[in-house]
């Protein structure tokens, strides 16, 4: 076990590292002058220069990646060019909502992908299971654009149920009334995937050796369903919960400009539209240091569902 944790917090490392380094290479090659960006599209040549040599953009690429490096393992991560805030104050304002959708949103895909499935692999071949792998199909090609707008309308502005834009100011009723149209709309796909994923993984798991002794023991059919087989189908789900937790925690772009919501994703779209460099290059660090983190739980519960994978260690 404690392998796993420092083999995993390497490659956590290694991957942040990584996808840092590619995105500041993409970014480097932008044809776009950040300087120009940072100081307005009126700014003098002297002015030009003086932001230049300020943010390191007077040099070249291998400069300008060591310069960012060294302030990354001094825990700096630069300064705004937009609001001139400090790019750790952003991330640390913003990633508290984006924390409360990105949980909200798994929180559903689980409550209704996994009962989904459940029905589907336990009515093999009927109606619920047809009617379960439609619902999965329209879910998963349906684009969250789509999806999004469609709910918006409905929701909020059609029948007024919902708020349309923001996080809420009040209480938790508040915020969780804000929160109810963005997190539908970002769990939509993945119950879709989900359902599919805990279907195959059951129908498979309901014809293993340890399943029919149960049901030859006499036991209730849904305790052999629940306990013997839904639980040796739970590890390609929790894996796959997993990677969605870190990517949803990275921000959701599309979700959170529909709706306003004041999370990562919206924030690193406002930078990339304004080539805002530290700000794009911070919440892509973050994105992939969630991803590790949220892989290294879902590995763990694994170990605890399963006692085959502990034996592999």
């Amino acid at each position: 076990m404690i392998r796993l944790v420092v083999r995993r917090v390497a490659w956590a490392i290694a991957i942040a590292w990584f996808v840092v380094t590619a995105t500041f290479v993409l970014v480097a090659a932008i044809p776009a002058d950040p300087a120009r960006a940072l100081a307005g599209p009126h700014a003098t040549a002297e002015e030009l220069a003086r932001v230049r040599a300020a943010y390191c953009l007077d040099e070249g690429v291998l400069v300008r990646y060591g310069c960012y490096v060294g302030r990354v393992a001094h825990g700096d991560l630069g300064e705004s060019y937009r609001t001139r805030r400090p790019v750790a104050e952003l991330l640390a304002a913003h990633a508290g909502p984006t924390a409360q959708l990105a949980l909200a949103a798994l929180v559903l895909q689980l409550l209704f992908g996994v009962p989904l499935g459940v029905v589907a692999a336990v009515r093999r071949g009927r109606w619920p299971d047809a009617a379960s792998g439609l619902v999965g199909l329209i879910g998963a090609s349906a684009p969250t654009f789509v999806v999004g707008a469609v709910l918006a309308w409905l929701g909020a502005y059609r029948f007024g149920w919902f708020p349309i834009a923001g996080a809420g100011t009040g209480g938790v009723l508040d915020r969780l009334w804000h929160l109810t149209l963005p997190a539908l709309t970002l769990a939509a796909a993945g119950t879709a995937y989900y359902a599919r994923v805990v279907r195959g993984g059951l129908v498979e798991a309901l014809a293993a050796d340890h399943v029919r002794t149960a049901r030859a023991k006499g036991l209730r059919e849904s305790r052999v369903v629940l306990r013997h087989g839904l639980r040796g189908a739970l590890g390609p789900l929790v894996t796959l919960a997993g990677l969605d937790l870190g990517a949803l925690l990275g921000g959701a772009v599309v979700t959170e400009t529909i709706f306003a919501w004041p999370g990562l994703g919206r924030e690193l779209l406002a930078a990339t539209l304004e080539l805002d460099i530290p700000v794009i290059l911070g919440v892509t660090l973050v994105g992939a240091l969630f991803v590790s983190v949220a892989n290294l739980v879902a590995d763990l519960v694994v170990l605890w569902l399963d006692p085959r994978a502990r034996e592999e260690l």
